[in-house]
């Protein structure tokens, strides 16, 4: 029995991926255009362009930001969303090993112009680069480097210039 207990409790800090690699760890930003809040509070979807989302509507709904700040021409208010995480990590066999602290927060920022959004940011870490071989999600492959490249880890706010 003991060892069932053992053997389970293990089993929670497993994370279904396999392999012998290190990596970095960092925070990326998603760009959305015409942002609409829905009732939960830090999901939001796509809004009508015919019908922007109105900074007196978002705070009626998630209530008052974590923090507000001007860019350029837009009013940027941000609510906090945990928080983000850098460092190294490695992966032996099926045991992850994170070497990460906590690096800020996790931000969802709403950018208005005269009242009116033009976009959201969302923050999400997720793995920067690594070497090794690593199995997960159903694929298998070497990561020599800069991984995820796809993502951004700067939204473009050009709009606010």
């Amino acid at each position: 029995m003991k060892r069932i207990l053992i053997a389970a409790g293990l089993s929670f800090g497993l994370s279904g991926c396999v392999g012998l690699a290190v990596g970095t760890f960092g925070t990326y930003e998603s760009l959305k255009p015409n942002p609409a809040i829905t009732a939960e509070k830090n999901e939001f979807g796509f809004g009508q362009p015919d019908q922007p989302l109105t900074k007196s509507a978002l705070i009626a709904a998630w209530g008052e930001p974590d923090a507000t700040r001007s860019e350029g021409r837009c009013e940027v208010l941000s609510y906090y969303d945990g928080y983000n995480w850098s460092g190294i990590g490695a992966f032996v066999a099926v045991v992850p090993i994170p070497l990460v602290v906590p690096s800020g927060h996790d931000e969802n920022r709403f950018y208005f112009i005269d009242g009116q959004s033009v976009a959201a940011v969302t923050e999400y870490g997720e793995v920067t680069g690594g070497l090794g071989y690593v199995c997960g999600s159903n694929e298998c492959q070497w990561l020599t480097g800069p991984v995820n490249t796809e993502k951004t880890r700067r939204a473009d706010l050009s709009f606010c210039e």
